[in-house]
């Protein structure tokens, strides 16, 4: 119990440092970043992570090009996971991600190489919420309704509604959940 106090403390103080040593991170209230979790900002660019947010170990949190990554109040961010903007990528409050998620706004142009460094660009919104499930990937241009459940190993492309369960690749609708009061 002493050890998980601590850990929580660490984490709290490592994100207050983030926002005070990086010009364009903004750290909510008690938001927690866990270990060895890396950050790629270039100048303009903005990371904002909620009030009690917690990061956990491992994770990559990048904006490039001016690019504006937000993470809402009390969201959950699991280990290794890759959240990258190059333009917006937003996701709403209470959202949890299990391990190894990956969100992009953006990849790179088909039928150049990757090493052209053109890159395709449209910005990613994940309501309030959601729960994305271990390994799944959230590709540019997505939009993901409030109250959704999205399964582990699900790829996301396009728009899913609000209060509904996808599973697959590309990830489909399986069913609607009941609103809850």
């Amino acid at each position: 119990m002493i050890r998980a106090r601590l850990r929580r403390l660490e984490g709290r103080v490592r994100a207050r440092l983030w926002s005070l040593l990086y010009r364009g991170v903004e750290t909510g209230p008690r938001a927690i970043v866990g270990r060895r979790c890396r950050l790629r900002i270039d100048p303009g660019s903005r990371i904002v992570i909620g009030a009690r947010t917690e990061i956990d170990d491992g994770t990559t949190l990048a904006a490039y090009g001016g690019g504006i990554l937000l993470l809402g109040a009390r969201s959950f961010v699991g280990h290794t996971c890759t959240l990258a903007a190059r333009e917006r990528v937003e996701l709403g409050e209470g959202t949890y991600l299990a391990e190894l998620v990956s969100i992009r706004d953006h990849d790179h142009a088909v039928g150049l190489p990757p090493s052209s460094g053109v890159v395709e660009i449209s910005p990613v919104s994940i309501g309030a919420r959601v729960w994305l499930g271990a390994k799944t990937t959230v590709l540019r241009g997505s939009r993901i309704g409030d109250d959704a459940v999205v399964g582990a190993n699900a790829v996301v492309r396009g728009k899913l509604p609000a209060g509904v369960v996808a599973v697959g690749v590309p990830a489909r609708v399986v069913r609607e959940l009941e609103p809850v009061p």
